[in-house]
């Protein structure tokens, strides 16, 4: 692996273009060490991270992957089968694009780390209509690995960032009654977060959903590599059922009685060695009255970057 010439990706400047300005600072005397520090977190995009997608089938574990290199968050690659795929499908390929970004729904909510970055590993159906992890058994999870992303210097991770965002198609939520203000879905592993005050539990977040604390649980489990801690890699797990929607008026989790989201994706937020974490505040209870008329009973809008159709395009 050649790093003598790294390449930094310049998607890190419009990711954090919100918090560029406090980012540009040098730290102060208690954050300071002999090490040289840069003004902002940046990705090595010489080198190309894995992606990998895995789920009990009832033909055996699926495995899918692909190396991924950083791009915007939309389209992306349609992920394959790897060696070690278990379920011996006709087409080795799957339903799933994937893309690798930085940036994303805690940067774009103004809840980020004025001094961090916020590594994104998003997953998008090919075909709408048909599902997202085909044959999964009722009752299991969906396993997405990241590794081998390669930051500008030593890292830590920030705690309790871990999230996903679920994105649902209009016509689906037009179906079941549901406004094209409910599209968005969060799953919290923090049960403080609130990505700014910006959520609702119960409504379109699930706080606490990836804290790992339960066996069948979600979890968002990150590495450090404590041979070089400017490498890391994260693996979220999630039980199905957690794809269905918060206020989809079927209560089934079961596969095939509830609609997916079209697009998904995980993130989690790296701050530099010398830097404080951040404190946050408790989550927004579903029971509390919205701040404004306007405020659409907590929800944000979509990523302006990511897909805004049913399709990948």
């Amino acid at each position: 692996m050649n790093r003598t010439r790294p390449v930094w990706h310049s998607f890190a400047l419009l990711a954090l273009s919100s918090t560029l300005a406090a980012a540009t600072e040098p730290p102060t005397a208690d954050n300071s060490n002999p090490l040289t520090h840069h003004n902002i977190l940046l990705a090595d995009d010489t080198i190309e991270p894995t992606m990998t997608v895995r789920w009990m089938t009832t033909e055996g574990l699926r495995e899918i992957s692909a190396s991924i290199i950083y791009g915007p968050p939309k389209g992306g690659v349609i992920l394959q089968s790897s060696v070690t795929d278990q379920d011996q499908t006709k087409d080795a390929k799957s339903n799933i694009r994937a893309y690798l970004a930085l940036g994303g729904s805690r940067v774009d909510t103004g809840a980020g780390h004025p001094k961090g970055i916020v590594i994104r590993a998003g997953l998008t159906k090919v075909d709408s209509a048909k599902p997202f992890f085909a044959k999964i058994v009722p009752g299991s999870h969906v396993e997405i690995e990241l590794q081998g992303v390669v930051l500008s210097e030593p890292i830590q991770y920030h705690q309790g960032t871990g999230i996903m965002h679920l994105k649902y198609a209009i016509g689906d939520l037009l179906a079941c009654s549901l406004p094209g203000t409910a599209r968005n879905q969060y799953l919290l592993s923090d049960p403080k977060d609130t990505l700014g005050g910006r959520v609702v539990a119960g409504v379109n977040a699930t706080p606490g959903a990836l804290e790992g604390i339960t066996e069948s649980g979600g979890s968002f489990d990150i590495t450090v590599n404590p041979d070089d801690p400017t490498m890391m890699g994260y693996i979220v797990k999630v039980p199905y059922g957690y794809f269905r929607h918060l206020q989809d008026p079927w209560d089934s989790r079961l596969p095939g009685t509830f609609f997916e989201p079209i697009h998904l994706h995980a993130e989690a937020e790296l701050i530099p060695v010398w830097a404080t974490p951040l404190d946050r505040e408790w989550i927004i209870e579903s029971n509390d009255p919205p701040q404004s008329s306007s405020d659409q009973r907590g929800t944000i809008q979509d990523d302006s970057d990511e897909q805004s159709s049913d399709s990948d395009d």
